[in-house]
């Protein structure tokens, strides 16, 4: 069964919502400078990109990603 427009941009929009909760609680920050944080990453960058299909994975597994990226390890992604 195919995923419907709607439930992706649900799935991104959950995950992106995470993401932000994750950012803005680790980094001691507001929610808002949290997300700004998050909208400069390439992780961001390939969730919006229905084409990667990022939305279907986990949103732990998502973090991972960032944090890979915010330590420079975007290798990690081209192995996993």
């Amino acid at each position: 069964m195919k995923a419907t427009s709607v439930n992706i941009n649900k799935s991104i929009q959950a995950i992106s919502v995470y993401l932000v909760k994750r950012i803005s609680k680790e980094g001691n920050c507001s929610e808002e400078t949290a997300f700004k944080k998050l909208l400069k990453t390439m992780t961001y960058e390939l969730l919006q990109n229905k084409d990667s299909e990022l939305y279907a994975e986990s949103p732990e597994y998502i973090w991972s990603m960032l944090r890979d990226e915010e330590n420079g390890n975007i290798e990690s992604w081209i192995e996993g």
